[in-house]
């Protein structure tokens, strides 16, 4: 099966990616949103340059009459970027770095703009697509839609810019002037030393870059509400004391005193419980499909009834579901998606709340009248490797694990902005060395695909 991808651009994908919303995608987000507003899924400080510098010297390109676009342009320089990561590591996988199977073997004479630019060239889920929403929350972009080729540099990105590359001049010239050149060369790009203090995603950013992101992060946005700035400077306030103080314990029957409100401090926790009902339902989804990939084997077709009596194996989850669902329900939250969601959870025959949530799925699996078949994205077996926030539309965003015991069904953003302050702080590699590797779509992949 092929489907066209729209994301970059023309192209095709096999298979079809296993995306289930459960129809509460929009209550995902504004849980987010409502823990950090303005993040996205970054996670460190490149991430949001090299998105930025991708606008810039797009915007060049086309003064020059060059047909070209912001997410090709970007995309094209973070494939730049981490080519270079990984040629100076010997190919190693690490987590600010994208596309080792898709780019080694990669030679330096191949790094021409026409060629990067392609979208079979790098990833699917460049790192750009994490930044779709901070960039113009941050201030470093006019938007003037949701989408990434609608960006225009502003000028605190554009200062931004100049800082991240001030220390090299490719050619004399600066680094932007010296890509928006390449965007229209047939050569491939030279002076790569340079490009690499620049570009390479696991060298920080230089400190006066730093201060700039700092105040950024600080700076209430120009359609920003008082409430989301004062709530995303004291998530900054809650996490640079955690990096201070690792040890300390963090429940969430005690507010940090960084959250100076209740109300933020009640919205994380219930987006923390609807996360833990949200993925106790996948859980029984997960065993419904295991169950009809062990009928396909033994004969009995790619199929479940549900006038027969349910496996115990999705029976038992049913407990864990129930008490997920209801624990959001005594929040009292005002969220009406999330509400109908956890009541649908909360059914008390188990064959109808089975049924619920075959509708709500609808891609993985789907309803043939009392039957249970496969979906387009159907594979025949639970999906616990991913853990986590391992819905197919929210993992890529998700930064590597830490020692931080934090609480559960946290939103990943606290996480990720944990991170951030760390890199912006010059900390960032004392805690990738403490992790197991990244979590696997993220909220910002989530929120360009709708």
């Amino acid at each position: 099966m092929t489907l066209s991808w729209g994301l970059l651009g023309p192209g095709i994908l096999t298979g079809e990616r296993r995306v289930r919303t459960l129809g509460v995608s929009a209550s995902v987000r504004n849980f987010n949103e409502l823990a950090v507003p303005g993040l996205g899924g970054v996670w460190f400080g490149k991430q949001l340059m090299l998105a930025t510098l991708g606008v810039k010297v797009a915007q060049g390109a086309r003064a020059q009459r060059r047909e070209v676009t912001n997410i090709e342009t970007a995309n094209a320089i973070e494939a730049l970027a981490c080519w270079l990561g990984f040629s100076r590591n010997d190919w190693q996988a690490v987590p600010r770095l994208r596309g080792v199977n898709k780019m080694r073997g990669v030679t330096q004479d191949a790094l021409i703009f026409r060629r990067l630019r392609e979208q079979k060239f790098y990833v699917t889920q460049p790192m750009r697509m994490s930044t779709v929403e901070a960039l113009p929350s941050l201030g470093l972009v006019d938007a003037t839609g949701a989408r990434f080729n609608t960006f225009a540099c502003t000028e605190a990105g554009e200062a931004f810019i100049a800082a991240a590359c001030a220390h090299a001049h490719p050619n004399r010239r600066t680094v932007a002037d010296h890509l928006i050149d390449w965007t229209g060369s047939t050569r491939a790009i030279g002076s790569l030393d340079k490009l690499a203090s620049v570009l390479m995603p696991t060298l920080p950013l230089p400190e006066r870059a730093r201060a700039l992101l700092v105040e950024r992060l600080r700076s209430r946005g120009r359609n920003e509400s008082s409430d989301m700035h004062q709530r995303r400077c004291d998530v900054l306030d809650w996490v640079e004391a955690i990096r201070l103080k690792p040890s300390v314990s963090i429940d969430w029957d005690n507010r940090p005193v960084a959250i100076r409100r209740d109300a933020h401090w009640n919205d994380l926790r219930a987006g923390a419980f609807f996360t833990l009902a949200r993925d106790a339902a996948l859980d029984v989804l997960d065993a419904l499909e295991a169950q009809i990939g062990q009928n396909d084997k033994s004969g009995k077709g790619r199929v479940l009834s549900l006038r027969d009596a349910l496996h115990d194996s999705i029976r038992v989850k049913f407990e864990t579901l129930r008490r997920a669902a209801q624990r959001f329900r005594t929040e009292k939250h005002t969220d009406a998606e999330a509400n109908r969601f956890c009541d649908d959870c909360l059914l008390p025959d188990d064959k109808r709340l089975l049924r619920e949530l075959v509708k709500r799925d609808g891609r993985v699996l789907r309803l043939r009248g009392d039957d249970v078949v496969p979906g387009s994205a159907y594979q025949g077996r639970e999906q616990r490797e991913a853990g986590p926030g391992r819905n197919d539309a929210e993992a890529e965003a998700v930064a590597p694990d830490t020692s931080i015991d934090w609480p559960t069904g946290l939103s990943f953003r606290v996480r990720n902005l944990f991170l951030l302050n760390a890199d912006l702080r010059g900390d960032l590699e004392r805690w990738l060395n403490q992790t197991d590797g990244i979590v696997s779509v993220t909220e910002g992949v989530l929120e360009e695909l709708t």
